[in-house]
Parts: structure tokens; sequence; C-alpha cells
């Protein structure tokens, strides 16, 4: 809905040690100040200090995501297929800003969520702990961790919004993703990197 945030999650192997790195962004509309008062505060706040953005435009979210996504494709960075995971409900609008900005319809793969996350989700919690994946200490991300509450179903454990409350997790959700696809060992199809660090992603 649009009371939701809309996450990405960009994760990568370093090419020498091969350890994982995760950085992650957030966008959001005016309606959700008006919709979750409760977290209002907390979204401005975490606007003026870290990688979450407050649109003033209804498209604004989509098109700097879009932006995002290109940079790392148009470096090589992706595999030739599955390399941009999405959740497969309500996506229409960013499936159809990726391809006309160009990135072909094989690199976009839906990623199922609920229970068949499991692994991914507790994937996640071992590399974090024996330091294989390193994150960007992002105050959005333990924000939206902080929110996220788990439920067992059977021997899954899932994470998922209706559980987590009026606190949100989207970005945590991209996160889980990433590593997702990650875990299949996709191999980028340039290794030639020098023009995506002449200009590095960044958020000001």
């Amino acid at each position: 809905g649009m009371d939701d945030l809309l996450g990405l999650a960009v994760l990568g192997r370093h090419r020498v040690t091969k350890r994982w790195q995760l950085w992650c962004a957030a966008w959001a509309h005016g309606v959700v100040l008006e919709r979750r008062k409760s977290i209002a505060e907390k979204l401005r706040d975490l606007e003026a200090e870290d990688a979450l953005t407050i649109c003033t435009e209804p498209s604004q979210d989509v098109a700097e995501l879009v932006d995002l996504v290109l940079r790392v494709h148009d470096a090589g960075l992706l595999p030739e297929r599955g390399g941009v995971g999405l959740d497969p409900e309500g996506v229409a609008a960013i499936i159809d800003a990726l391809t006309m900005a160009g990135v072909p319809s094989e690199t976009l793969a839906s990623v199922t969520q609920g229970y068949k996350l499991n692994g991914a989700i507790k994937g996640t919690e071992r590399k974090l702990f024996d330091g294989s994946l390193r994150h960007a200490g992002q105050p959005l991300m333990s924000w939206c961790v902080g929110n996220a509450k788990t439920e067992p179903r059977g021997n899954a454990v899932i994470v998922t919004k209706a559980v987590s409350g009026a606190g949100k997790i989207d970005p945590l959700m991209a996160a889980f993703n990433a590593v997702h696809l990650m875990s299949l060992n996709p191999e980028a199809s340039r290794r030639d990197l020098s023009a995506f660090f002449d200009a590095p992603v960044m958020i000001v």
C-alpha cells in the first residue's frame, strides 16, 4: 500500500575477501506520515540522518530506485539472469520502469515470500554472526530489524508485515530477498568495475 515503505537492498561480494556487503535504502510517501502518526516522527528522523527519502512526487520512489539499479546494471555488477529480486506482489510499476530503462527482463527474478524465505532469514543471521556478511550500520536498518517479529511455521521461521505491527520492515525484507539470490552464487556479467567506482552510489 501507499503507506508502506519501498525498500531496496544492494548486496555484493568483495572481489578479494568474498565477504558479502549490504547497503539499503527506502522511500516513503507523505501519506504514511498521516496514516501512521505513531511512526511519523521516527521517519522524519531517519530522513534527516539516513538513506530514507520522503517523496514529494508520486513516482519519485520508483524513479530513484530504478536509477540506482540501472547504475549497478550498467557497471556490469549484476548477473545476466536473476540479479534483481522482487516481491511478487504489487511491483508492476517497478518492473515496467526497469524494463523501460533498459534492464533486461531475464535479469529480474520473483522471490517467493513467507516460509520459502526461511533459508535466507537463517542464512542472514548466520553470516552476520560469523562476520561473512557486513552491513552499513544504518539507523534505518536498526529500526527495521527492531520492528521485525518472527512467527514459527512448521520447521520454518517467517517474518511478515502481518506480524510486525505498525513498524515497517520493507528494507529488511528486501535484504532477505537479496540474500536469497546471492545464495545461488551468481557471477557478475562484467569484471571491469572501473566505470562504477568512478561514480559510486551515494545518498546525499
